[in-house]
């Protein structure tokens, strides 16, 4: 394959993260563009990304799940192919009919990073491979996000009226992680713990916790834990935080299985995964497969310009 050339749409954490893997493997892949709905140094206009359509084989798009990408996608899509890290697992569906109905003759991949993205194919095989502990269940496997931050969540709490920066740290609880290593199954609401850092005025802090405590698929029936700070107290100690991971368990009473994941940055992981996936994207399309496709769907040999027959 030939250097594949790539967009990339935003220009906030995981949009910075893209472009520096890119650089870093400037061999497999060319950025042609940044595309910015702000006024960005280096950046050129969203308004004007349909001008390169013939110049871009994939757009990296890294724009927030909550609001951002069921607006955006649908008027990308029918002029390029696209690579995502939706990350709303209760809407992907949704966000996937969306899409279907804009697309030509394209390949978007959707919901690329480590969740949805790697933690959903682990569960995958740990589910397909162990038999479940009870009957009343058809999954084996059990995920623990952190401890570190969530982008989605980080950004959905950002996009609230009145708040002027905030991060969220996903706090997984030890008891629980013990409790399913042995084997116990835990309801997601009792895994983990959800802690706010906010900068707001303080006439709006009681509105936005309310926001924050009852924000569906994010945060509603869930503990949350909201403390608002100051902008000094905010720079010192959350500004320029990325650290995350997470815990993929499956057992059956007769075997375990256990995946790790330990990130310095979760946007500069989730750049890489993304970037993996552009080069599926491009075989597909060479092969005429177009349509919407998730991480599920995408045979392993699909990710490398290598032949891989020859690493099994």
């Amino acid at each position: 394959m030939k250097r594949i050339r790539i967009g990339v749409v935003g220009f906030g954490n995981l949009g910075r993260a893209c472009v520096e893997v890119i650089s870093e493997r400037s061999c497999l892949f060319e950025l042609v563009a940044v595309f910015s709905r702000r006024t960005v140094k280096g950046t050129v206009a969203l308004s004007k990304i349909e001008e390169y359509k013939d110049k871009i084989d994939v757009l990296l798009v890294c724009v927030g799940s909550c609001t951002d990408a069921p607006v955006v996608m649908p008027l990308l899509v029918s002029n390029f192919c696209t690579v995502d890290s939706f990350d709303n697992h209760a809407k992907l569906s949704e966000y996937i009919e969306r899409i279907k109905s804009s697309q030509g003759e394209k390949v978007s991949i959707v919901g690329t990073g480590w969740d949805p993205g790697v933690f959903s194919l682990m569960r995958i095989y740990f589910d397909a491979i162990l038999v479940p502990l009870s009957n009343s269940s058809l999954k084996s496997s059990q995920t623990f996000w952190g401890e570190g931050v969530s982008l989605g969540h980080s950004n959905a709490v950002r996009r609230i009226q009145g708040v002027k920066d905030a991060i969220q740290f996903t706090v997984p609880k030890k008891d629980a992680i013990e409790a399913v290593r042995v084997g116990e199954v835990i309801g997601a609401e009792k895994k983990h713990k959800r802690v706010c850092y906010v900068v707001a005025q303080k006439c709006e802090q009681d509105r936005i916790e309310q926001e924050i405590r009852t924000m569906p698929n994010y945060f509603a029936g869930q503990e949350v834990e909201i403390n608002f700070v100051s902008w000094a107290e905010f720079e010192k100690h959350y500004r320029g935080r990325f650290e995350h991971g997470g815990l993929v368990f499956g057992n059956d009473g007769k075997s375990q299985m256990e995946f790790k994941l330990k990130l310095e940055s979760n946007p500069y992981y989730t750049a890489c995964v993304m970037v993996a996936y552009a080069i599926a994207c491009c075989k597909l399309v060479e092969e005429e497969k177009y349509g919407v496709y998730t991480v599920a769907d995408i045979a392993p040999r699909y990710l490398s310009f290598e032949n891989v027959i020859s690493k099994i």
